[in-house]
């Protein structure tokens, strides 16, 4: 697999572990994208992942979510991967949707594979995105079958320039070198990560201008989200003279 390079993107993932973090701080360390988990199994929604999701957004961080997967049947699988895309379809993300995978249960390399497939491509039916697959070179030479190469891989390996060989993938999107990391702005060591362009989302927003009609219970920062902006953007353009205090029915200008 091929090494870090400096023209990479620098990155970091994130949890309710890391506490709260100063988005702005971590973008001055030259941080580019950060990967925050939504959720895990079946029913757990990490506790910060909408404060991280609106922060590192407003920050002008390219953002991706990852959902940490228990691997049981197929049925489940499918579960998994609605409930990861309920949860964030409403956080506008600009990566690639990532399946964390790391546990065994017991089961056999073929039929986490099979799950994995599963869950991958029903996230992409379900949110219409692309997918990547997050995983260290160990559980990959334990437990993953090499027909998952189609997918691309964020993959974990601490204290070398480049991963080792694990005979499936022979190059990765993503490389989390450290879990010992120090980025202002977290309070705790966190992963450190580099990404290539690869891990970005292809589509983008068009360069054109829509009309949005305020509703009961919005924010302007969940607004932002939505449409992949900020909420600082959102006020010069619309010139909002209290960011905190929007009107139902007000319609906004968004680019």
């Amino acid at each position: 697999m091929q090494s870090r390079n400096s023209n990479n993107l620098k990155g970091i993932d994130v949890s309710h572990w890391d506490g709260d973090i100063d988005f702005h701080e971590v973008k001055s360390n030259d941080i580019k994208v950060v990967y925050i988990k939504a959720t895990q199994g079946e029913s757990y929604i990490d506790p910060y992942f909408k404060s991280n999701a609106i922060k590192a957004k407003e920050a002008g961080l390219y953002v991706g979510f990852y959902h940490f997967f228990d691997p049981q049947s197929e049925d489940s699988a499918k579960r998994q991967a609605a409930y990861f895309v309920d949860t964030t379809k409403n956080y506008n993300c600009n990566c690639k949707m990532a399946l964390d995978i790391e546990t065994d249960r017991g089961l056999s390399s073929s039929t986490i594979t099979n799950l994995s497939k599963i869950f991958l491509d029903e996230v992409k039916r379900l949110s219409g995105l692309d997918v990547v697959i997050y995983t260290y070179t160990s559980f990959i030479k334990e437990h993953l079958q090499k027909s998952l190469n189609s997918y691309p891989v964020w993959i974990a390996q601490y204290g070398v320039e480049k991963p080792k060989e694990n005979g499936v993938w022979d190059n990765w999107v993503g490389f989390q070198y450290s879990e010992k990391g120090y980025v202002r702005g977290i309070n705790s060591d966190c992963d450190l990560d580099e990404f290539t362009s690869e891990i970005l989302l292809s589509s983008s927003v068009p360069n054109k201008h829509l009309n949005y009609t305020v509703k009961k219970g919005d924010t302007l920062s969940e607004i932002a989200i939505k449409y992949n902006t900020t909420v600082s953007n959102l006020v010069k353009l619309n010139n909002i003279s209290n960011p905190n205090l929007i009107q139902i029915g007000m319609v906004l200008k968004i680019y």
